[in-house]
């Protein structure tokens, strides 16, 4: 566990804080974000406390990705600075004198952000009719962008989740979520972490997931902490129906459900008919083939409960009306085939040969 220093040019006889912060800072900040500045200021001159980003997680009951947040985001409102080795290895923390801010509210995070002779970007709201195409960057495009305080922090950042020095086309998939998408420094991180975190560094995988957040409209984590929830009881609801409980999905199988709820657009109650009925059939779990009945009836414009309800009814109504009458039980003198004789004609040429 790195420990790091804290210091400030301020008096730190007492916790003191700026009115400045209280009325321009702290309104619009996440309360979690408060919390991490303020344990910041109480710790100032008091050599008794070792300061870990670890330590910090376990005394303010969060994540150390919380913790990281938080001082980016001090960091890009100017109250602190973090000084870091060749190895990002966090060394210390210097806090600044708060100061008025020059506009009021929030300021544009992309306000700052250009490329080359290029406007400064005007984030907009992605949408599934609208994602951007990725575009490529060029190298001076690219070192313009890494010289930005929020893209060198989120690069930093990624680079810890992902346990290794990100590569030019890593790079590149980040700042098309950023730059071209217009995901917000704090949505980037935590889909690197959510990916992460279920097992997966690949940047494919990100960048899989990230689309489909940008698809939903997903713009802020609150947003897509919620997706994530909300899919994987969905995921745990689809395993159950299955009688799997006693292992995690694997990958074949979220591509599965991935595709169920995501492409398909299904509500759950029709996946887990889906699953019943593959049960029912087969006795046994089997996603490709809850996947044929699921792709049947995405083709037929299935939505609702009631719709497979009314598809099972035209089914059977099909069924009845193909129906033959039943044929009699074949014995031993009725299962070979039956022939026709002119019994007449038989009985003339009977005759013609007895004379």
């Amino acid at each position: 566990m790195s420990h790091f220093t804290l210091t400030t040019g301020t008096s730190v006889g007492t916790t003191s804080i700026s009115n400045i912060f209280l009325d321009e800072y702290m309104p619009g900040a996440n309360g979690e974000y408060v919390k991490v500045y303020l344990y910041l200021l109480r710790s100032l001159g008091d050599s008794t406390r070792e300061l870990s980003v670890i330590g910090l997680a376990d005394v303010l009951d969060c994540t150390e990705s919380d913790i990281l947040r938080a001082f980016k985001y001090w960091e890009k409102q100017g109250l602190l600075k973090l000084e870091c080795n060749a190895s990002n290895v966090l060394l210390g923390i210097y806090l600044c004198e708060p100061s008025h801010l020059r506009t009021t509210g929030q300021p544009d995070r992309h306000a700052s952000v250009t490329t080359p002779g290029s406007s400064p970007v005007v984030p907009s709201v992605a949408s599934a009719s609208a994602v951007p195409e990725r575009k490529a960057y060029s190298r001076d495009q690219l070192r313009e962008f890494t010289s930005q305080s929020d893209c060198r922090q989120l690069l930093f950042v990624c680079e810890q989740y992902m346990k290794k020095t990100l590569t030019p086309s890593e790079i590149e998939t980040l700042l098309y979520f950023y730059d071209q998408l217009h995901f917000s420094v704090d949505l980037v991180e935590y889909l690197v972490e959510y990916c992460v975190c279920k097992g997966s560094s690949s940047i494919h995988y990100i960048e899989k997931v990230g689309l489909a957040w940008a698809e939903a409209g997903i713009t802020t984590v609150s947003q897509a902490k919620e997706r994530t929830t909300t899919y994987r009881r969905n995921t745990f609801a689809i395993m159950k129906a299955f009688g799997i409980n006693d292992r995690n999905p694997v990958q074949p199988e979220l591509d599965y459900i991935e595709k169920w709820l995501g492409t398909y657009d299904f509500t759950l109650d029709l996946v887990l008919e889906a699953c019943r009925r593959t049960m029912d059939r087969l006795h046994k779990p089997n996603f490709d083939y809850a996947d044929k009945i699921l792709q049947s009836w995405s083709e037929k414009k299935v939505h609702t409960l009631a719709d497979v309800e009314r598809l099972d009814q035209e089914h059977q109504k099909k069924n009845s009306t193909r129906k033959k009458p039943s044929a009699a039980r074949a014995t031993g003198f009725t299962n070979f085939q039956q022939r026709d004789y002119d019994f007449d004609k038989l009985e003339e040429m009977l005759l013609q040969s007895q004379k």
